[in-house]
């Protein structure tokens, strides 16, 4: 059960976003806020001081004041609500130094926003999120943040229904230890799911389709026995728990059930490949992650 939950944050109201979860994770578990600043200079700036012959020391050292000031009145915030928070301020580009710190102390969890995008891209990691996604050991809750001002800052956010897809394979199943707890201290239901799908041997680029209504049949079946049998598991340890199943292209069937079942948060791991490729996990979470507009909890499946 994570106890102690890093919440990066650039001094943006989008980054901001992402206290909306990292409270109610906090209040629920209950765990420890570890609010985090990265501090940098860009790259212009590093040459116009580079070009005057000037050091960088004195204008780090006024970033990092101002980060630990900032961070200070965020911890404040979260300390009024009841909530356990303390702040650190690093050196370094953030991605970097965000997976270094998650890794060098006893972090769980990783709680961020992404910046957003309207129209065909819908939204796609920034190049922090995506490179602390590609790299962080632990579990990483992204969120899109949402376009335009809000006044103050954002308050827990309820978490009623998690949507856990999964796939049949051991390692896709790494994902329920870690939402289990979680689903336990929020007093929130999970809905398993699965779309069941076969491999076509020789089809372009190892896509997965359909099978037949005949085979459809047979797998269906298949899948709602094995989706069964994990949610007893999690119901023997007090969880409300329920079944899905989906058709059709894998992403879209999650983004979709997402949506209809009014799910707050979708939980997955980044690959849970067996045998064959089961189905490219890492590939779904990525069009998962690019096309859909809930929160996702990605767990890095570990090798069995």
């Amino acid at each position: 059960m994570p106890t102690r939950i890093l919440v990066p944050l650039d001094g943006s109201r989008l980054a901001e976003q992402a206290l909306s979860y990292a409270m109610t994770l906090g209040r629920g578990l209950p765990a420890e806020l570890v609010l985090f600043r990265a501090i940098s200079i860009p790259s212009d700036v590093q040459d116009a001081l580079d070009k005057a012959e000037l050091k960088p020391g004195s204008l780090l050292a006024r970033l990092e004041t101002d980060a630990g000031e900032y961070l200070t009145a965020i911890a404040h915030f979260a300390q009024q609500s009841g909530l356990s928070a303390s702040h650190i301020v690093r050196r370094g580009p953030a991605a970097d130094v965000i997976v270094e710190y998650a890794a060098q102390t006893e972090i769980q969890l990783i709680v961020m926003a992404s910046h957003g995008y309207t129209g065909i891209k819908r939204w796609r990691h920034g190049s922090v999120a995506e490179r602390v996604l590609q790299s962080a050991s632990v579990p990483v809750l992204l969120l899109r943040a949402e376009e335009g001002e809000s006044e103050g800052l954002p308050h827990p956010r309820p978490c009623r229904r998690i949507l856990v897809p999964v796939d049949g394979s051991p390692v896709a199943e790494q994902v329920l230890p870690v939402i289990a707890p979680l689903a336990q201290a929020l007093a929130c239901a999970l809905i398993l799911f699965q779309v069941p799908i076969v491999y076509t041997p020789g089809s372009p680029m190892g896509e997965w389709y359909l099978p037949l209504q005949s085979t459809f049949d047979i797998s269906d079946r298949q899948a709602k026995a094995y989706l069964d049998r994990l949610a007893g598991r999690l119901q023997e340890q007090g969880i409300k728990v329920s079944t899905a199943l989906g058709e059709g292209p894998v992403a879209e069937a999650i983004i979709d059930h997402a949506a209809d079942s009014d799910s707050d948060l979708i939980a997955m791991c980044t690959h849970g490949r067996t045998g064959l490729a089961r189905w490219a996990l890492g590939s779904v979470a990525d069009r998962v992650l690019r096309a859909g507009d809930k929160p996702i909890l990605l767990v890095r499946a570990q090798k069995t």
